[in-house]
């Protein structure tokens, strides 16, 4: 059965439940460990599992000028929290009137209006005004509210963050990245009108707009596979980022040539996995240099992707691509 998403706590259903809070950015591989502690926990209880987040992240609202950019957009970091068997799901607006709740009255309205029977959250989990709740305080007040509290350690031992993955991503290390998020990752966006070079040098790209608030990574030429409008059928697909220097530089694009596909691309959805960067950005000395390059860039995507069949690609990565209604509209 797919997840109930909601707004509001006072919108979540009267089961029992067992939560969990977090922002869960990227959903990577430690969010993961301990969704599925959520629904080891929920059983246990004989309870439903209940996930709270939030839109905008809170450092947007805070800090927004030091926000990072995110891994995942709203849809897809809901869609692939419901994958994960999650029963409600509750899209909490961050703003500051919420930022104020003192710690222990976020514990109340959550306990009262999630029915709360147990929390599960990591040790490292911080709430309410100015940060100040931890997993301490909850077990402080387990005895009042009559919840319990497991506190999940770092899935292996290891720290996983967002942050970590973040960096891979912007220099590049898509694969390292992948390694994280038990998925490649993804980068979706409208394809709209370019320069059309790459078809008169027999490269014909699809242009990417991407949302600017998402990590993109780093310059070069990438290996990867592409989902036209959500379709599962993945093309394989060398992508371009970078300013094309060798053009005398322009504003950064990301452009996208579908090794086995013919057809017009305008205005479609794409969605695009990275798998392996190929090589970094670099200008040559004359066009037909550079085509000579794309040539040898296509025959090592073409190596690459071979070692990582496109049936296991979308096994991973098809809740951040095919998006359920429901989280769309979130």
């Amino acid at each position: 059965m797919a997840a109930r998403i909601v707004h509001e706590l006072s919108d979540v259903p009267p089961d029992r439940h067992v939560v969990t809070v977090g922002n869960f950015d990227g959903v990577h591989r430690g969010h993961q460990y301990l969704l599925n502690e959520l629904d080891v926990h929920a059983g246990r209880h004989h309870a439903s599992s209940l996930v709270v987040t939030f839109d905008p992240l809170p450092v947007e609202v805070l800090r927004p000028e030091r926000a990072p950019r995110r891994l995942t957009s709203t849809p897809e970091r809901l869609s692939l929290i419901a994958s994960r068997g999650v029963d409600s799901l509750v899209v909490q607006r961050f703003d500051r009137d919420f930022a104020s709740w003192p710690a222990r009255e976020f514990v109340d309205r959550v306990t009262r209006s999630g029915n709360v029977a147990a929390w599960v959250v990591g040790a490292d989990f911080a709430f309410g005004h100015d940060r100040t709740g931890s997993p301490e305080l909850l077990r402080l007040l387990a005895p009042e509210y009559g919840f319990t509290v497991a506190v999940v350690e770092r899935i292996g031992g290891h720290g996983i963050s967002s942050t970590e993955i973040r960096r891979l991503v912007t220099s590049g290390e898509v694969a390292a990245a992948a390694e994280l998020l038990a998925r490649p990752y993804t980068l979706g966006g409208k394809v709209v009108e370019g320069a059309r070079r790459g078809r008169t040098l027999g490269f014909p790209t699809a242009n990417m707009a991407v949302p600017g608030n998402l990590v993109v990574p780093a310059d070069g030429i990438y290996a990867g596979y592409a989902s036209i409008d959500c379709r599962d059928d993945l093309d394989r697909a060398l992508i371009y980022i970078g300013s094309r220097p060798t053009f005398g530089g322009e504003s950064r694009v990301i452009e996208v040539n579908l090794l086995d596909f013919s057809g017009d691309l305008y205005r479609h959805d794409l969605a695009v996995l990275f798998i392996e960067r190929v090589r970094e950005d670099r200008h040559f000395a004359t066009p037909d240099a550079m085509v000579r390059q794309m040539a040898d860039d296509e025959a090592d995507a073409r190596r690459i992707l071979d070692r990582v069949p496109a049936a296991l690609v979308w096994q991973q990565a098809e809740p951040a691509i095919r998006i359920p209604e429901g989280a769309r509209q979130a």
